[in-house]
């Protein structure tokens, strides 16, 4: 703990008042201090995504919070704590792919983390128009990078329809998309 966290909570517990609360009181009032002396430092962020398995499903995750140097009240000050070296950023490189298995993908960006939405919309209310228009675009630039289809070359033999039972011959939707494809007969 840093020290602005240590002297919240030593605050709380030299409360000449805590004669009249009970253990469970104090101890939601120390919690309370240290959530309020850490929503001014933890103000970073991990938003990451990571596909893993066979259907390729994307899921969503935070990481964080994670502290700041300084105080980060502006987009100014965003930039200049995240444009170099934070556990922030090394913990969202780890998404990259499951260290375990080596397989999966990842992706992840930095953002700002607020306790309240108060505090989010003061955070971006007085920004020139130019900067908004240019966090919107980037924010709206951030789109997951085009995966095509699986290559399935070294797969011989027919594929039977899950749904209609009919066989058909097996091709590479990567390096044949010009080959004729299955038309269903349950879809029609």
């Amino acid at each position: 703990m840093g020290k602005r966290e240590t002297e919240a909570v030593a605050t709380i517990l030299t409360d000449p008042a805590n004669r009249r609360r009970s253990a469970e009181e104090v101890a939601e009032l120390a919690i309370a201090a240290l959530d309020e002396a850490r929503s001014r430092t933890h103000r970073l962020a991990v938003v990451g995504q990571i596909r893993y398995g066979p259907q390729d499903q994307t899921h969503t995750v935070i990481l964080g919070p994670f502290s700041s140097r300084g105080v980060l009240d502006t987009p100014e000050k965003f930039l200049r704590a995240v444009s170099g070296g934070t556990a922030a950023r090394d913990a969202g490189q780890g998404l990259a792919w499951d260290s375990k298995t080596g397989k999966g993908r990842g992706r992840f960006m930095l953002a700002p983390a607020f306790l309240r939405p108060r505090d989010a919309w003061d955070y971006f209310r007085d920004i020139p128009r130019d900067d908004a228009a240019d966090i919107t675009a980037a924010v709206a630039g951030w789109a997951p990078p085009e995966i095509g289809p699986v290559c399935t070359c070294g797969l011989v033999g027919m594929i039977t329809c899950r749904f209609c039972g009919a066989e058909y011959e097996r091709h590479c939707h990567r390096h044949q998309p010009e080959a004729e494809t299955h038309h269903c007969r349950a879809a029609a």
